[in-house]
């Protein structure tokens, strides 16, 4: 190789140093301000609870305003009361997992704005991080300083709500930040849900299997992706709980369209928008979420496949 050629050589190598390197430049402040998100493990402390009837009647109160959650005011006004729970007794643990799922579905299912949903689903999650620290040895744990996902163990079936509805939140606010974010807590979310899954694979209509299904769908080969285990995931969540709508809506959104097979996404929207919600009698107000995510999504059809 001559000189000539071998200094153009270098030029070229240099270059492509220097771009990798403005690359990891630019992604370092994000990754920095990715780290603004606090979990919420450290309780406050509390000598005594307070008045047991205030609690009750507010409990109460948010579950009947629950009961009309498809409306964006009643579902605040949910949150708006069982919020005043914590404010008499802080570590109420059914108060702070009804708080994540609502949290939960008013970003998912009432909110457009991205700001707010990000803040809706951030509180999700701290509700559900508290619940989760309940537990006394899993709250020592995190005093010391240790990482949630890799103490999972010490946590049992009374956790399951709160990991589950604190992973569904924090998904959806890494979604809704961007990239970065969700490849830095792409470990932690999957550990969360593997645990689940493990835990107990029935749960919330196989919600551990759905959302492992989602993850091998959208991740690329070289970061763990994997179609097979996808549909294997997806098929379980359905065997067990067919009627689930959320799970018929993401197969197609997520694995029909990577698969790039139009008639598995138009049969499985197609069963999501012309079945009665009703097939689930508690779950109308979800159902029908998914159902005008369906019908939106059907209308997407010919962009999305070739």
């Amino acid at each position: 190789m001559g000189e000539v050629e071998m200094g153009n050589q270098l030029r070229i190598s240099l270059r492509r140093v220097m771009s990798v390197l403005i690359v990891v430049a630019g992604l370092v402040p994000l990754i920095a301000g990715c780290a603004g998100r606090q979990a919420a493990y450290v309780l406050p402390e509390v000598s005594q609870k307070g008045d047991s009837t205030r609690v009750e009647s507010l409990m109460n109160e948010g579950d009947a305003h629950y009961e009309k959650r498809e409306d964006t005011k009643s579902l605040d006004a949910a949150i708006e009361s069982w919020e005043k729970v914590l404010e008499i007794d802080p570590q109420h643990q059914t108060a702070l997992i009804k708080l994540s799922i609502a949290c939960y579905w008013m970003g998912n299912g009432h909110l457009n704005d991205k700001d707010a949903k990000i803040a809706y689903f951030n509180k999700g999650a701290q509700y559900g991080e508290r619940a989760m620290a309940l537990n006394p040895e899993f709250k020592e744990l995190m005093k010391q300083g240790k990482k949630d996902y890799e103490c999972l163990n010490v946590l049992g079936k009374q956790e399951l709500p709160a990991v589950y509805w604190a992973y569904c939140n924090l998904g959806r606010w890494a979604v809704n930040q961007g990239f970065v974010a969700i490849l830095k807590y792409k470990k932690k979310l999957k550990t969360f849900i593997d645990w689940v899954v493990e835990t107990d694979e029935e749960f919330q209509h196989a919600g551990g299997h759905r959302s492992v299904a989602v993850y091998y769908a959208k991740a690329p080969s070289f970061a763990g992706g994997d179609l097979v285990k996808s549909k294997y995931h997806f098929d379980r969540s359905l065997e067990i709980a067919p009627n689930y709508f959320t799970t018929k809506l993401l197969m197609a959104e997520f694995y029909a369209y990577k698969t790039q097979d139009r008639e598995m996404f138009v049969r499985l929207l197609n069963e999501v928008i012309n079945t009665d919600p009703a097939v689930l009698p508690n779950d109308v107000p979800e159902q029908k979420i998914s159902q005008a995510k369906a019908t939106a999504l059907l209308e997407k059809a010919d962009d999305m496949f070739e």
